[in-house]
This record gives C-alpha cells, structure tokens and sequence, in this order.
C-alpha cells in the first residue's frame, strides 16, 4: 500500500498513518477513500481474515458474541442500518469513482452487445458495410424508419444518428413510400386474416365469393372497405 502523504509502500498503513498525525478514519476522509477500505495489501488482509475465520470457528464464545449481528445480517436490518445511518452523508470520491467507473463498463458492455447484434444482422441480410446497408434498405428500397431499424436490430433512436452520420436524409412524416405502403399493406392483410382465422385472405375472399358472398357481407366481415376486398378477390 502507498501512502498517499509520503509516498512510500507498506504492507499495512494503519499504524504508518499516525506518523503524519491522523487516525485512520481521519486518513480516509482526507483522501476520499470508503470507509470499509483496507489499509493493508491484499495478501496481509487475505492472511487476517483467515486466521480471525479460524479463530472464530474455533471458538462457542466467540460464535454466540456475534449471534445476534448474524441475525441482523440475514434478516436485512444491518443494511436497512446502514443505509439510514449514510442518510445526507456525502459520497467518498472513491465511492463515486467506483460508481462511475461501473456504470461505464456497463455502458460500454451494452454498447458491444448492440453493435454484435448489429453486424449478425448486417451478415443475415447479405451486407458486409454498415453505409451499404443503409442506403440500400433506407434511401433506395424506402424501408421505414421501423422497418429498417427492425432489419439492422437498432433501436430507432440509433438508427436516426447514423443516418445522420452517413449523410442520410431522414425523410419527413408523412413522406408515403412505396415501401411503406407495401407495408401498410401487408398489416392490413395479416389483420383481415386473423379477423376471419385464415393464413391467405385472398384466397379466403375468393372462396366466399364462389359460394355466393356478396361485397358488403366479406367488408363485414373483414372489418376493411368493399373497394379493399374488391382489390383482394382481383389479386393473383
């Protein structure tokens, strides 16, 4: 361990402390350091611990001392405790760096996953280059923002930055690609077809037709206008 006033290395700094005239409570504060922190290398504090377990395990009075903490411990009080106790405490800056810095490598975890889940789907639809992709699926087929978020597995939010990094132009609201029509399209189909519990709603509208359906009796029962079912009986 180094001591943080004079520089120099320990295996223990509880004693070293005093020198410079603090308590180690009064040491940690100073330095910003958490208050369960050791002062004492790993392998000195690994050794203590062992030999106070031993010692512990060894010994019926020494077990019934701590019988009540045990209890506390497992019914949650000591840290309900705690916590009340830190209640309008200010944070040790060792503290706060730990927090940060686990709260990056969270970020920068979920940041790999996402760009894992991305180059997968870049593979499954036969694109090896990110701008590629875009432009083909967004700019030139017309996908939607949701759709082609969808294909590239990104959230829109995402999807929207890279448009803009790659130059894209994020087409307005209400901009009717054919795309997106085709879209529309085929959710209206799927919602006429679970409407009436077939796979094919065009083949269904047929079949109904032949055995003497009228429009207005299939727009019923779709739930869709007689010009739609009109369009599907024409399909091929």
């Amino acid at each position: 361990m180094v001591c943080h006033v004079c520089g120099r290395a320990f295996r223990a700094l509880g004693a070293h402390v005093r020198a410079h005239r603090m308590t180690a409570a009064e040491y940690r504060r100073k330095f910003g350091l958490l208050s369960a922190r050791a002062l004492s290398a790993r392998s000195l504090s690994a050794e203590r611990s062992r030999t106070r377990l031993a010692a512990y395990r060894a010994s019926e009075q020494a077990q019934a001392r701590f019988a009540a903490g045990r209890a506390m411990a497992r019914s949650g009080e000591l840290s309900r405790r705690r916590w009340g106790a830190a209640t309008g405490r200010t944070d040790p800056e060792e503290l706060r760096r730990v927090r940060e810095a686990g709260l990056g490598a969270g970020r920068r975890t979920q940041a790999r996953a996402a760009d894992d889940r991305m180059t997968a789907a870049l593979r499954t639809h036969g694109f090896s280059d990110l701008g590629q992709a875009l432009r083909t699926l967004y700019a030139e087929r017309e996908n939607s923002v949701e759709d082609t978020a969808r294909m590239l597995s990104v959230g829109r939010g995402r999807l929207r930055r890279l448009l803009a990094e790659y130059g894209i132009p994020v087409r307005p609201a209400g901009h009717n690609s054919a795309a997106g029509r085709r879209s529309r399209a085929r959710l209206n189909d799927l919602a006429a077809a679970e409407r009436v519990g077939t796979r094919d709603i065009a083949a269904w509208l047929r079949e109904r037709t032949a055995e003497g359906a009228t429009l207005r009796e299939l727009s019923a029962a779709t739930g869709r206008s007689i010009p739609w079912v009109a369009s599907r009986i024409g399909a091929r």
